[in-house]
């Protein structure tokens, strides 16, 4: 059960609901921080290797710059490849239902996908999005990185690889309503990934909901429709945002042709936009 989304769009949030769900995430995480005072709930060791990857392919976190698919099959990806898959064995192997949150894996999922391929499991995803006007709030607050920038950045996340999930199981979750129902959307990835929820994990559930999302936490709250449409990247972000909130709210399922035909429109925008000038 594999969280992915955009930094600062509730990732942990949605990470620490899985854990309720029974899905083991490890035992090893990043430390709590100031901006993030609950806990990202990330592996150390799989946010080692998302580290490795982007260095080894000239990129840093905050880098828009798109990643053309035949990188990941070079010697050197390859190898990390490897070691990543006996990493994912020896940490997580001995569970039946695991996963892990790293907002870096959505920018390699091909990796992880021959990461997945080569330990014969079973992938499923959580897709989590969060206004990208919130998005930009934050990432400004955070590092003074401008509305375009963080448009750019949010782009380069949730476009080039989101269909490499199409076939597998997937629900997309809005932190907004993941603060404003907590059970309910616990209840909606439980529904969608065919998790159990049952007396073992009911109390989990209940502490979720009730002592472990922080409304004062949430610096930045936008309505879906409050987004920002300046620019070619502003409109382009609001395009892609609106349609994957449709099916955040139910109002469309994710292997609808619906969905994935207006989301070809959006990938070649997105292509024309990173095309040079």
């Amino acid at each position: 059960m594999i969280v992915v989304g955009m930094h600062r769009s509730g990732t942990s949030a949605v990470a620490r609901g899985l854990q309720a769900l029974s899905v083991y995430l490890g035992k090893d995480f990043l430390d709590a921080q100031p901006e993030n005072p609950t806990g990202y709930w990330e592996d150390k060791g799989v946010v080692e290797i998302n580290e490795r990857v982007l260095t080894t392919l000239g990129l840093r976190w905050d880098d828009a710059s798109p990643i053309a698919r035949a990188r990941f099959r070079a010697f050197r990806i390859r190898m990390l490849r490897a070691a990543a898959a006996r990493y994912v064995r020896r940490t997580f192997g001995s569970q039946p239902l695991w996963g892990f949150k790293d907002p870096r894996t959505i920018r390699l999922l091909p990796f992880w996908q021959g990461v997945f391929h080569r330990c014969t499991v079973a992938d499923s995803y959580v897709v989590v999005i969060r206004n990208p006007r919130s998005v930009a709030a934050s990432l400004f607050r955070r590092q003074a990185m401008d509305a375009a920038e963080a448009q750019r950045l949010w782009l380069i996340h949730m476009v080039p690889f989101l269909r490499d999930v199409r076939n597998r199981p997937m629900v997309v979750v809005d932190y907004d309503l993941l603060m404003l129902q907590p059970r309910t959307q616990l209840e909606r990835i439980a529904g969608a990934l065919n998790l159990s929820l049952n007396a073992t994990n009911a109390g989990e559930v209940d502490r979720f909901a009730a002592d472990f999302l922080d409304e004062t936490l949430r610096h930045s709250i936008f309505a879906s429709n409050e987004l920002d449409h300046s620019g070619p990247e502003g409109r382009l972000t609001h395009e892609a945002y609106a349609l994957l909130y449709e099916l955040a709210a139910d109002e469309l399922r994710p292997d609808a042709g619906e969905f994935w035909n207006s989301w070809e429109g959006i990938e070649r925008a997105f292509e024309r936009l990173n095309q040079p000038r």
